[in-house]
């Protein structure tokens, strides 16, 4: 297992920053560090720093956005497996306990992929960062009061809060919906639909009026103006050659009858929602991926599995984690439990080797560039 996913995250002092910048913009130039940005994070450097300030700048900005998410080691890493032989980047690498063999096993996509944990408790005591196992548990099982199935009267989906009465899901889940709106009435978000035995030992005895108890599913209709956003799927999501551009981000943005995510008076007991933030957070290759979801209409249910590639223009993340119908729309989380995705889609081949999602960040620029605010 990666060194990198065992240890926890570093910090990086200021002279060490300055370091790593100037190793990187003495091995590197813009359009070598561009790709390999691109493709083992799935990263488009101009859209999170100005390129056009001069590469010092630009790698210092660089440098200034992973340590603010305590991810320079990743930086440092993915440097050291493009450009081995740099001494500076060497260095740096064995400072921080970064061998080159164990770099390679994430970054050197021509190796297997190490095998995955037997279990929950086991991808947590490996990969777990930033909280300890009692706090990621809890912080995990609480992300399943904010998802819902999806009920229309052509198909299952999954969504979840992204404010006190605003879902997220996939376009294609609700676009026979979209094309007769009349059959909306009969749209249904179901929330807390899961297996009772499970949560009954650890759910909080005092819950919200606005949740039933554990195992009594809380139904909630759209409300009369219910479209709030929407972003078609591309081409080449349905096997058409082609890659999918920064407008076709296959979601839905809807709005549900009450705020359900909060009850007013009660700020202690609220359901809670998943913030949708401009900025993305940082994946890379080889990283776990955590997709709650209702597979199948099924009741709540989790997999996870490795990033396994970004499409070309950064637009998709391709993972191994095991989907179904009825998972269009669940959220994707990092091992640290942050959430980067919106998942929507398998590979059109007869023979599907990823499952594929849509980074959250692209969703929330184009809520931004239409004017619609999200908390």
């Amino acid at each position: 297992m990666s060194e990198l996913d065992l240890k926890p995250a570093p910090t990086f002092s200021p002279g060490e920053l300055e370091q790593v910048a100037e190793a990187i913009v003495d091995s590197f130039d813009l359009g070598e560090l561009t790709r390999a940005l691109r493709f083992k994070w799935g990263m488009v450097l101009a859209n999170f720093v100005n390129i056009h300030q001069g590469f010092c700048g630009t790698v210092g900005d660089l440098v200034a956005y992973t340590e603010r998410r305590r991810k320079t080691v990743e930086l440092v890493a993915l440097a050291y497996a493009e450009r081995p032989d740099h001494a500076a980047l060497r260095q740096l690498a064995q400072v921080h306990g970064l061998s080159l063999p164990t770099i390679e096993l994430k970054y050197d996509l021509s190796k297997p992929l190490p095998p995955k944990p037997a279990g929950l408790e086991a991808m947590v005591a490996r990969h777990s960062r930033l909280v300890d196992y009692a706090r990621f548990l809890n912080r995990f099982m609480s992300f399943g009061d904010r998802l819902c199935r999806i009920e229309t009267p052509y198909m299952l989906g999954t969504g979840f809060l992204v404010a006190a009465d605003l879902v997220l899901t996939n376009f294609h889940v609700v676009e026979e919906v979209i094309r007769t709106p009349s059959q909306a009435e009969q749209v249904v978000c179901r929330f807390d639909y899961r297996s009772g035995s499970a949560f009954e030992k650890s759910a909080p005895k005092k819950r919200s009026g606005k949740r039933n108890e554990p195992g009594r599913p809380t139904a909630c209709p759209l409300a009369s103006q219910w479209l709030v956003a929407k972003s078609p799927y591309a081409n080449s999501d349905i096997g058409e050659p082609g890659e999918a551009g920064v407008a076709e981000l296959d979601y839905a943005l809807l709005r549900v009858a009450e705020s359900i995510g909060r009850t007013p008076g009660m700020k202690a007991e609220e359901r809670g929602w998943f913030s949708l933030v401009p900025e993305r957070s940082l994946l890379a290759v080889r990283d776990f991926v955590v997709v709650p979801q209702h597979a199948e209409g099924e009741t709540l249910s989790v997999a996870w599995g490795n990033v396994l590639a970004f499409n070309s223009a950064a637009t998709r993340v391709r993972y191994d984690a095991i989907t179904n119908d009825g998972s269009s729309g669940s959220p994707c989380f990092t091992a640290d439990l942050d959430i980067f995705g919106l998942h929507h889609a398998t590979d059109s081949n007869k023979r599907p080797t990823y499952n594929q999602a849509v980074p959250l960040d692209l969703i929330a620029a184009d809520l931004k560039a239409k004017n619609i605010a999200i908390q």
